[in-house]
């Protein structure tokens, strides 16, 4: 068999050194598309889904019916920060001094909204409205879920929430100061101590793979990338601090957000809070 054609064949063990695999190389190698396995990926066309399928895809989030909840201010009654985006892009860094200060509810809201937030939908003719949001996603699928450890925010009570996309509300699952649990699971970062909010984002795999298969593992990880950085631009433009980070305990987060690691995963982190004077 040439080299060029044994290439075109899924990888199932390392190719530098099948003594010494690494796990980033199988995985890397066995989520490849192929011209030869293409047709095996689960691609499949809108038209084969069945009714419930349809209905879950336009239904891309989860909610906490049970919870007590939070209406968080609409964006259209938000003032608009008289920032150009040029200026928001050039003056885009990560920063690691928070202010001792709250966020305002409106910018709290604000910044949950503009990096996952509902900004549209796609016209057609099914009876399931497919909501569009603020970031990109493989197949409008939107696996990520935003959970937020809310430290010091004016007119929200201390506790870990969960981001309520379609009422753009928040959903109360832990109360009280997250302070000490939240830094175990960062390990001990102490960004955790002077942010005022930390952001924790899971990934819904089986959302994407429903539709790509094994492919759709690496989608998830681009759209959480998408979504990161629509929280960095949302808190430059609002003049706020913000640094993210993968300094985390995973199943320590997984137990903390009462998610099983498996079908949902903790996958991103972000700081948020005020900056220094």
């Amino acid at each position: 068999m040439s080299k060029i054609r044994a290439h075109t064949i899924p990888a199932l063990e390392s190719v530098l050194d099948p003594t010494t695999p690494s796990l980033s190389e199988l995985y890397h190698e066995n989520t490849k598309m192929h011209p030869l396995t293409a047709q095996d990926l689960k691609m499949i066309p809108l038209a084969d889904f069945s009714k419930a399928d349809l209905e879950a895809m336009t239904r891309a989030y989860k909610q906490y019916p049970t919870s007590p909840r939070i209406k968080l201010p609409q964006i259209e009654a938000i003032p608009q920060k008289d920032r150009t985006f040029d200026d928001v892009i050039s003056s885009r860094r990560s920063v690691r001094d928070f202010a001792d200060l709250d966020l305002s509810l409106e910018e709290f809201s604000k910044i949950l909204h503009q990096s996952y937030g509902i900004t549209g939908g796609l016209p057609g003719t099914s009876e399931f409205q497919q909501h569009l949001r603020a970031v990109p996603s493989g197949g409008a699928l939107y696996p990520a879920e935003v959970y937020i450890a809310v430290r010091k925010v004016s007119g929200i009570e201390p506790g870990i929430y969960h981001y309520n996309v379609p009422n753009h509300e928040i959903e109360l699952m832990i109360p009280g100061d997250p302070t000490e649990i939240v830094s175990e699971v960062c390990c001990g970062q102490e960004h955790v101590r002077q942010a005022s909010i930390i952001i924790l984002i899971s990934g819904v795999l089986e959302r994407t793979k429903l539709k790509y298969g094994e492919r759709g593992y690496r989608y998830v990880l681009l759209d959480v990338g998408h979504l990161g950085q629509n929280i960095y631009l949302s808190c430059t433009s609002l003049g706020l601090a913000i640094m993210t980070t993968c300094g985390f305990f995973d199943d320590e987060a997984n137990k903390l957000l009462r998610i099983d690691g498996v079908d949902e995963t903790a996958l991103y982190v972000a700081f948020v809070g005020k900056r220094q004077a």
